[in-house]
């Protein structure tokens, strides 16, 4: 008797796989096939092509230029800075965390070239007196060509 149910209960659950996974009612249609999606060819390193003068270093070298002999006395510095927000008209706050150079003015003057990232857009010079006056302030923009400040 027991072998009778369990032959029974394997021929149900049988027949339940067969009607459950048959096609039975559905659209008569035929059911659709799968999109077929290509994968895209794969691109090497080696295939790779830079346009010509394209850079991949990041670093540019930037020459700044400042002769204020006639107006500064024989002692100052100067500072340049990446990060800064503007105050008021003319005047910006620096990110003292953000110094890129550091260096003293001889007779209000000073020609130099330091390396300057190229993702920078915008950079604030000061110059500082030893009188502990408030720092002159010039915003430059970062396009490639050389800082002026006479």
């Amino acid at each position: 008797m027991k072998k009778v149910i369990m032959i029974s209960m394997t021929s149900l659950a049988s027949l339940f796989l067969i009607v459950s996974c048959s096609d039975s009612g559905g659209s008569s249609s035929g059911g659709t096939a799968p999109t077929v999606v290509e994968e895209p060819e794969s691109v090497k390193t080696q295939d790779l092509v830079a346009p010509e003068g394209f850079s991949f270093n990041p670093i540019e070298e930037q020459r700044l230029i400042v002769d204020l002999s006639g107006s500064l006395p024989a002692r100052a510095h100067l500072s340049v800075y990446s990060n800064f927000s503007e105050k008021d008209e003319g005047e910006y706050r620096v990110d003292y965390g953000s110094k890129i150079i550091d260096v003293p003015l001889t007779n209000g003057a000073v020609d130099i070239k330091f390396a300057i990232a190229d993702s920078l857009n915008e950079s604030v010079v000061e110059i500082w007196l030893y009188d502990g006056s408030n720092p002159q302030q010039k915003k430059f923009v970062v396009d490639g060509t050389q800082w002026e400040w006479y």
